[in-house]
C-alpha cells in the first residue's frame, strides 16, 4: 500500500484577505497537516510520501507527473475553502492518471462535506483533525473493510452522502512529530525568519469569538501539548534539521499563561540556542511574560490588532480596545521583542474616517510590519450572516464557489476597498522614518534579500485574480 499526500497549489485564492504580492512576499509555509499524517503511517511502516505542489510551484503537467511516478493506492489532498476548486483539482488529475482511491481532509470538510463529495473525482473525505481517522482508513483500504464507523469519515453509501462524527484529537501528545523529513525543506521561506527554519503548533483551538473569523466545532477545544514535548519537538528539528528558527503557528501562543510560561522555562533549562516568532493577542500577555518570552529566544510576535477605532473592534468581537493594544505594544518593545501587526480595512459598515483611524493608529503604535487585509465575509461566520443580511452577498455564494459554479470574488463589503487596503500600505512602508529604521537592522545578506522583495512586492500591488488550477 502507497500513500501520496498532496498539498495543492494556492494560484487562483481570489478571496484571500491579503494581497498576492504580499502573500508572495510573506513566503510558502510547510503543510504541517499532511505532516503530521504521513508520520502516522511511518510509525504503522507504510509507505507514504508527500507532493507539495504549492512549495515546489507545480501546475497540472508537474502533478500529473508526479502522481504517475509516484503510482499511489490512495492519493490525500488537503483543502482550505478558499482553495478548495484546487484540491478537487488535483484530484481529478489523479484519476486522469491512475488509479489511486482519493480522499480530501482539511478546514474545507468541516464547512462544506457534503458539497466536497458532490465530485466523482473525490473518493471520500474526512472532517475534523484526521491523524488517527486516516490511519484507520488507509488500514482499511488495504484490508478490503468498510469505513462506515470510522470517526470521521465522509462516504457515499446507498446513493447518499453521509458525515460521521467529526474527529478530534484530544491527546496531541500521543501524535508523533510531523515527518518533517518528506517536505521539499528548502523550498520554504518566512519574510523575517532566518533559513532554515521550522514551524510547529503548540497547542489546538482557540476560545475567542471573532465575527470574521471561520470557526468549527474543533475551535471550541482548546488542547494543549505538554511543554516538555513542544521543546522536545524544538530540539529534534535543531539537531536534525539544523533549524535556526521555529515559527509558531497556532491561532494564540499565550492563550495560557501556564503553557507559554513552561516551554520558555523548557528552552532555558536546556540552554536551546533558538530564534522563534508566534501569533498572540493583545489581551493575552503581560509585561513578565513578554521579558521571559524574549529570554528564551523569542524575537517577533504577530499581533492580530484589526482596528485603531473601539467601536469597530466592537462590531468585530475582537475584545480588545485601543488601550489594550497600545499597553501590549508598548511592553513588547521594552522587552525588546518585534512586532508584526494584522490589521483589517473595510469590515462591514466602516465610514472612511474609520479606516483613517485603522491607518493613523498602525503609525501611531510604529510595528515593526504591518499587513493591511480587507474584510471578506467568510463562510459560517457572523461577517457573512451580516453581510448576506445587507444584501451585500447571496448566502449561496459559497456553496456555488466551492463546487465550482461560480469563479466571481465575494463582494468588498464596504466602497474602493482595495484602494484603501492600497493606501494604508503605502502610508505606513513608504514613511522616511520607518525605511531607515528598517535599514538599520539590516544585518545579513539575507535579510537584505527579504526587505528588497518586500519593498518590490508593495511597489506591485495586486489582489489575487489569477485562474484556478484546472486539470
Amino acid at each position: 500500500m502507497k500513500v501520496l499526500l498532496i498539498n495543492p497549489p494556492y494560484e487562483g485564492n481570489i478571496n484571500t484577505w491579503t494581497p498576492e504580492s504580499t502573500n508572495r512576499a510573506i513566503g510558502a509555509q510547510p503543510p504541517i497537516g499532511i505532516a503530521y499524517l504521513a508520520a502516522m503511517l511511518e510509525k504503522e511502516k507504510i509507505k507514504v510520501s508527500i507532493l507539495d505542489a504549492n512549495a515546489l510551484g507545480l501546475g497540472t503537467a508537474g502533478i500529473k507527473e508526479a502522481i504517475r511516478k509516484a503510482n499511489p493506492d490512495i492519493v490525500g489532498i488537503t483543502a482550505m475553502t478558499l482553495i478548495s476548486i484546487n484540491a478537487v483539482a488535483v484530484a481529478k488529475i489523479s484519476k486522469e492518471v491512475s488509479k489511486a482511491v482519493t480522499v480530501v481532509g482539511g478546514p474545507h470538510i468541516t464547512l462544506f462535506p457534503r458539497e466536497t463529495l458532490e465530485s466523482n473525482a473525490v473518493d471520500y473525505a474526512m472532517d475534523g483533525e484526521a491523524e488517527y481517522t486516516f490511519l484507520e482508513f488507509v488500514k482499511a483500504m488495504k484490508n478490503g473493510e468498510p469505513v462506515d464507523k470510522i470517526e470521521g469519515m465522509v462516504y457515499r453509501k446507498d446513493g447518499k452522502v453521509h458525515v460521521n462524527k467529526i474527529a478530534i484529537v484530544d491527546d496531541l501528545d500521543s501524535l508523533p512529530f510531523p515527518a518533517v523529513h518528506l517536505l521539499p525543506l528548502d523550498h520554504y521561506s518566512l519574510a523575517n525568519a532566518k533559513n532554515p527554519f521550522g514551524s510547529i503548533v503548540t497547542s489546538r483551538g482557540c476560545p475567542f469569538k471573532c465575527k470574521f473569523c471561520i470557526r468549527g466545532p474543533i475551535d471550541n477545544r482548546v488542547r494543549f501539548r505538554d511543554p516538555k514535548n513542544v521543546v522536545d519537538e524544538i530540539e529534534f528539528l535543531i539537531k536534525d534539521f539544523k533549524v535556526r528558527e521555529i515559527n509558531i503557528r497556532n491561532d494564540t501562543v499565550t492563550v495560557k499563561k501556564s503553557h507559554i510560561y513552561g516551554i520558555c522555562e523548557e528552552i532555558i533549562r536546556r540552554n536551546l540556542k533558538i530564534r522563534w516568532q508566534g501569533p498572540t493577542r493583545v489581551d493575552c500577555i503581560d509585561r513578565e511574560m513578554l521579558l521571559l518570552m524574549k529570554k528564551a529566544g523569542c524575537h517577533t510576535v504577530r499581533y492580530g490588532i484589526e482596528s485603531g477605532n473601539d467601536s469597530v473592534l466592537e462590531r468585530m468581537g475582537k475584545g480588545t480596545s485601543l488601550k489594550q493594544i497600545r499597553d501590549a505594544v508598548r511592553w513588547t518593545k521594552e522587552a525588546g521583542i518585534e512586532i508584526m501587526a494584522y490589521f483589517m480595512v473595510g469590515y462591514i459598515d466602516e465610514t472612511e474616517k474609520e479606516i483613517m483611524d485603522t491607518i493613523k493608529f498602525a503609525k501611531e503604535i510604529n510595528p515593526d510590519g504591518a499587513i493591511f487585509s480587507i474584510g471578506t465575509p467568510l463562510p459560517n461566520t457572523e461577517l457573512f450572516y451580516k453581510a448576506v443580511e445587507r444584501g451585500i452577498i447571496e448566502e449561496s455564494y459559497w456553496r456555488d464557489f466551492v463546487t465550482g459554479r461560480r469563479y466571481d470574488r465575494a463582494p468588498y463589503l464596504v466602497k474602493d476597498a482595495e484602494q484603501w487596503a492600497k493606501k494604508a500600505l503605502w502610508s505606513f512602508y513608504f514613511r522616511p522614518s520607518y525605511i531607515v529604521k528598517r535599514l538599520k537592522k539590516i544585518d545579513s545578506w539575507d535579510a537584505f534579500r527579504k526587505h528588497a522583495i518586500g519593498a518590490y512586492s508593495f511597489l506591485r500591488f495586486k489582489m489575487n485574480k489569477q485562474e484556478p488550477l484546472t486539470n
